[in-house]
């Protein structure tokens, strides 16, 4: 009885922890998405811009033998791609919708054609060492909790830390009280001097910024290698706990968690075997994406002016 105990433990324990080590570009693009979508642009490039960072955090940081310089640059791939997006879906008022998606199907062709390009048919055997668990002191020393939450490298407290800081300043500051009129009534805004254009390009920079986080996350945090995919429907994942998180970057890091949690799952069930074929617990985290969705969004206020282009009335 004391042996199955211990084994669950354990098993819950690794399973927790790697779930927080799935989150961490989840948390990273949703916390970017909650501002840019409070601003009124939708994220639906979070996929592409995801893609942009990993390749290019993965490039540099080959390159030059530093993880933080390819985070760097990793981070800086995501933003200028989003400027991309940015450009056409809001100083150029297209469909943020149908922008997105095509700037998904870009970068993964073109991430795929560099990789290639690059590195040739396969770059399994190129990897780089990723960065490594820091254990807080006292905190990481609290049983079952600490190594879930506080034996983690430097990218999960970072991810974290962001969400925080975003939070305070949408909730607490003059600023975060603009983005959210720019997002709720642009036209009153824009009379009362605040440049709504100007306002949502930044905030989708911003989320572009995160999002190359993100990939960088995965690449350098996680992987130590660059593959074709390899966010693998993580901005989508990213735009589900949006939502379900009403636009609160705090929330956001919580379900970032049970969604990761759920990605470790599938796969620990793929290794351990089953009758049941692989790509079922492939499909197991999008599957129940899609259900929490239906269960539990119910009655949620999106930002008024949510995908709506802005034009400026002349005074």
């Amino acid at each position: 009885m004391e042996g199955a105990t211990l084994f669950n433990t354990v098993f819950l324990t690794a399973l927790f922890s790697s779930g927080v080590r799935q989150s961490v570009p989840l948390i990273f693009g949703s916390v970017g998405d909650c501002v840019s979508e409070k601003s009124g642009v939708m994220g639906i490039s979070l996929e592409g811009e995801m893609l942009f960072g990993a390749f290019f955090s993965y490039f540099f940081a080959l390159q030059s033998g530093s993880l933080w310089f390819g985070v760097l640059m990793g981070a800086a791939a995501g933003m200028v791609s989003s400027m991309l997006v940015a450009a056409w879906s809001v100083w150029l008022r297209q469909d943020q919708s149908i922008i997105g998606i095509m700037f998904n199907i870009f970068a993964a062709g073109f991430t795929n054609f560099l990789n290639r390009m690059i590195f040739g048919t396969s770059n399994a055997n190129i990897s780089i060492e990723t960065f490594q668990p820091i254990p807080l002191p006292l905190l990481s020393k609290i049983p079952v909790v600490g190594e879930i939450f506080f034996h983690q490298n430097i990218l999960t407290y970072l991810a974290v830390l962001l969400a925080v800081l975003t939070f305070l300043v949408m909730r607490k500051m003059k600023l975060g009280l603009q983005i959210a009129a720019v997002g709720e009534n642009p036209k009153a805004a824009q009379a009362c001097g605040i440049s709504v254009y100007r306002y949502r390009i930044l905030c989708y920079l911003f989320c572009g910024c995160m999002a190359g986080i993100a990939g960088a996350s995965l690449t350098l945090g996680t992987v130590g290698t660059f593959t074709e995919a390899i966010s693998a429907g993580r901005g989508f994942i990213c735009l589900a706990i949006v939502i379900l998180a009403r636009w609160n970057p705090l929330i956001a890091v919580a379900a970032g968690f049970g969604f990761g949690s759920i990605q470790a799952l599938q796969i620990r069930l793929q290794v351990q075997g089953s009758a049941l074929p692989y790509q079922f617990f492939v499909a197991l985290p999008y599957l129940i994406t899609v259900l929490v969705l239906v269960l539990a969004g119910h009655n949620i206020r999106a930002p008024r002016e949510l995908g709506v282009p802005f034009e400026r009335e002349s005074r």
